[in-house]
C-alpha cells in the first residue's frame, strides 16, 4: 500500500489524482462541425461519430472544417495508450483465430467510437504485441481474450492510469 501515498485527490470530481489531458483531443471552445479527410468520422457536439449520410451532405460545404481527427492523428504518429501482449503455446497453436477475434472486437469498438483503433499488431519474440490508440482498448481486447480462451489475464496502469500494459498468457 505505500504507493499509493504519494497520490492525492485533488477533490474534483472526475480528477482523482491530478488531470491527466489527452493532447490530440481539440482544445476548448465551440467547432460547428469538423470532418476528418481520413476516416471520414464527423466530429460535432463534442464528439466523433460516424455518418454516412452526414458526411454526404457536409463534405463539400465551405462551412464544414476539414481536419484530421485524433485516432487518426495517434496513428500517424504511432501514440498508443494501451499495449496487450499474448504469450503462451496456446497462442502459438491458435494465433490467426485469436486476432481474428480481436480484429473484430476492435471493429465493433471503433463502430461506437472512432477514437478507439488499433495502431499496430507484431510479433516479438514468440510474443503477438498490439498497441491501441486508448487504454480502454487495449482493456476490453484483453477481456475478450480471456472471456473466449481463458488463461491468465494482468492489467499494469502507469501513473495517473492513463497507460496500460495488458498481458494475456496460456
Amino acid at each position: 500500500m505505500e504507493k499509493y501515498k504519494e497520490r492525492k485527490w485533488s477533490g474534483e470530481k472526475g480528477k482523482k489524482f491530478g488531470k491527466v489531458d489527452d493532447p490530440y483531443l481539440p482544445a476548448g471552445g465551440r467547432h460547428e462541425m469538423a470532418i476528418c479527410t481520413t476516416c471520414k468520422a464527423i466530429y460535432q457536439t463534442k464528439r466523433w461519430f460516424f455518418d454516412d449520410t452526414l458526411y454526404q451532405s457536409n463534405a463539400n460545404l465551405p462551412t464544414t472544417n476539414l481536419v484530421t481527427c485524433p485516432g487518426c492523428q495517434k496513428v500517424q504518429d504511432h501514440y498508443y495508450e494501451g499495449v496487450l501482449t499474448l504469450a503462451g503455446d496456446f497462442l502459438a497453436e491458435h494465433r490467426e483465430e485469436i486476432l481474428t477475434r480481436i480484429n473484430k472486437e476492435a471493429e465493433n469498438v471503433s463502430r461506437k467510437n472512432p477514437l478507439d483503433r488499433i495502431i499496430d499488431i507484431r510479433e516479438e519474440e514468440g510474443k503477438v504485441v498490439v498497441e491501441t490508440t486508448s487504454d480502454k482498448l487495449a482493456q476490453r481486447l484483453g477481456k475478450a481474450v480471456y472471456r473466449a480462451y481463458k488463461g491468465d489475464l494482468d492489467f499494469r496502469w502507469s501513473h495517473l492510469d492513463k497507460f496500460v500494459r495488458v498481458y494475456w498468457s496460456r
